[in-house]
């Protein structure tokens, strides 16, 4: 790493900012195909001419705009990720890291007491917030392709029911379903996160064909009876001696011969790599009472269930993510 690499990493949270608040005020869908001049944005969204135009200017310089004869266009990247109305729209997840800006203030709170920035009930007291959450995983999902990715690698045809665990938005699901039409798939979540996944099931007509189960896998046993387990982005909300339980609770729903799959960061034995995982910790430092963890980690809860044939496999860019799978 040399100093201009140094300075950027140091002032990334002003590029952060900017485009946080460009997708938060509609910048990219207000510029027209024929492109728009900054006055023709300004009016569009009521802000301060002279600011929209240096606020144009910085989204060019990110690459997030282009400007040609003192008009602005968006880029492919925007108009794929940016705009509402694209299939890829990451939006939601952009909206969402807005809103914990404030909780990034405290973390040299958390690093003093190893307390969260926030009280960590995962987006749960408020029905807003649950909603953005579960928006942000969705668009997310949706944009990098991480239910197309896994689907593809799991071959699923010889099972007869799936069951997700803390499935939030239902993404993974509705890609099982359109490539398993057969698979009786069950959502198992907290009832406020399954007031939007239903919308959300309803938009994609796939309401009638899973399942939603209200429970808390914390508190309430997952109910049985399944040939495999899913588990997305969960191990790392929870502390080890939790994560521990909950694949006990696991192992307790899945047929004999069942399939744990479980899709985390997962990083090496020294907790350093990849960048993206040990970097995210700090998040859910700040988030809740989790950290990414190890997949010696991972095996130790699994074999002390009783899971065998415990795999870990690195999955494609763009996602940063792997799967570890285990059998019952």
């Amino acid at each position: 790493m040399d100093f201009s690499e140094l300075n950027r990493l140091s002032s990334g949270f002003s590029v952060s900012r900017i485009i946080q608040v460009a997708v938060r005020i509609g910048i990219f869908d207000k510029i027209e195909t024929r492109g728009s001049t900054s006055e023709e944005v300004a009016s569009s969204i009521d802000t301060s001419p002279r600011a929209t135009e240096l606020f144009l200017n910085a989204l060019v310089a990110i690459g997030l705009l282009s400007k040609e004869s003192g008009k602005y266009f968006n880029t492919e990247i925007s108009r794929t990720y940016l705009v509402k109305n694209s299939p890829k729209y990451f939006g939601g997840m952009i909206i969402f890291e807005h809103n914990l800006w404030d909780m990034w203030g405290k973390l040299e709170d958390s690093v003093r007491t190893g307390m969260p920035g926030r009280k960590p009930d995962m987006f749960q007291n408020r029905e807003d917030e649950t909603e953005k959450f579960i928006l942000a995983m969705h668009s997310l999902v949706k944009a990098r392709g991480d239910a197309e990715v896994v689907s593809h690698l799991l071959d699923l045809r010889w099972a007869n029911s799936l069951i997700d665990i803390g499935s939030g938005p239902g993404t993974y699901p509705i890609e099982f379903i359109n490539k398993y039409p057969k698979l009786e798939i069950t959502i198992f979540d907290l009832p406020g996160t399954l007031r939007v996944t239903r919308k959300i099931l309803e938009e994609e007509h796939k309401i009638g064909q899973i399942t939603l189960f209200e429970g808390d896998y914390k508190k309430n046993r997952i109910p049985d009876g399944f040939d495999v387990a899913f588990l997305s982005n969960i191990i790392h909300s929870e502390d080890e001696n939790t994560n521990q339980s909950l694949m006990k609770n696991i192992y307790e729903a899945l047929n004999t011969g069942g399939l744990l799959v479980i899709k985390d960061h997962i990083l090496n034995e020294d907790l350093t790599s990849p960048a993206v995982g040990a970097i995210f910790s700090i998040t859910m430092l700040l988030a809740t009472n989790g950290r990414d963890y190890s997949f010696k980690q991972v095996s130790t809860w699994l074999e002390a269930t009783g899971f065998n044939y415990i795999e870990w496999k690195q999955l494609p860019k763009p996602l940063e993510s792997s799967l570890i799978t285990a059998r019952k």
